[in-house]
């Protein structure tokens, strides 16, 4: 099984231990790991990896004894399970943060918490299609003038620079830049959590393109219809293949690309036929 930080999800690392001790142990038990780690139920293993129970400030220091973690892997499991129980997006976000500054500073194959760098901003996207596209002979000032608004010089040379660490970009021995497809890893939760907050970033660009930009150049509109509950599944995979269509015809012609754009399809919940009743003491003003 891999390191503890190689986790976003706790439950899933307490899975693999007890599934790697069962193999190595066959007297190995959620009884003897309770008598361990001094956990007084012997069905808490259980119950926490299926989810049915949470873990608290007392029980996550008596499984870091039992998992006979190290000070600093006993931390990163410590915030990782207050990062999985958080309630709040900004809590998530702190413990988050918290995870990625315990991660080892050697280089490492696969590590989940990067990925949230890549999504932290809005213009590395942006960077990692315009690097591999352009002949700009590491003139970031070029580069950072080509992202649209412009960004800085200095944001632009950090932006190729986390490419490259992160497995996004590959330089030849030439100078020349290309894509890659990067070996990185990472659970459902710091993922939403990346791509929540990197979307409220292309929205608000697509509020501002409204004015920055003429018609003949964007296309930006809206439509309000009713859709049954039961149908919310079959639009969303209709906006899904649509999204993927509107990539394979952009990418159609083989050629160099000159423009590039974002895509921000926004579908949500503007009414509801039967609204929330409403509270008592608003009926009695």
């Amino acid at each position: 099984m891999h390191p503890v930080e190689f986790y976003t999800d706790y439950r899933n690392f307490l899975s693999d231990f007890y599934n790697q001790k069962k193999r190595s142990s066959r007297s190995f038990s959620y009884r003897r790991f309770c008598l361990k780690s001094g956990l007084k139920s012997p069905s808490i293993y259980r119950e926490v990896v299926a989810g049915k129970r949470n873990l608290t400030s007392a029980t996550i220091a008596l499984f870091i004894k039992g998992l006979g973690l190290s000070e600093r892997d006993g931390r990163f499991f410590e915030n990782l399970v207050l990062f999985n129980q958080a309630k709040s997006e900004e809590a998530k976000k702190k413990y988050l943060a918290i995870l990625r500054g315990l991660r080892y500073r050697k280089p490492q194959k696969r590590i989940p918490v990067h990925l949230y760098d890549f999504y932290e901003k809005w213009y590395n996207p942006v960077i990692r299609e315009l690097a591999a596209a352009m002949e700009w002979n590491d003139d970031y000032s070029l580069l950072a003038r080509s992202v649209n608004p412009p960004i800085k010089t200095s944001e632009a040379r950090e932006s190729v620079e986390l490419l490259l660490r992160l497995g996004f970009l590959r330089k030849s021995a030439v100078g020349v830049y290309s894509q890659t497809d990067p070996d990185i890893t990472t659970g459902s939760e710091v993922n939403s959590l990346a791509v929540r907050a990197l979307n409220r970033e292309y929205s608000r660009l697509g509020m501002e393109a409204i004015d920055r930009f003429p018609p003949s150049e964007r296309d930006i509109s809206s439509v309000i219809m009713a859709v049954p509950k039961g149908k919310l599944a079959e639009v969303k995979r209709e906006i899904a293949d649509f999204r993927k269509r509107v990539v394979t015809l952009a990418g159609d012609d083989g050629g160099t690309a000159d423009n590039f754009y974002s895509l921000v399809v926004e579908f949500f919940p503007v009414g509801q036929s039967l609204p929330p009743q409403e509270p008592d003491h608003e009926k009695n003003r």
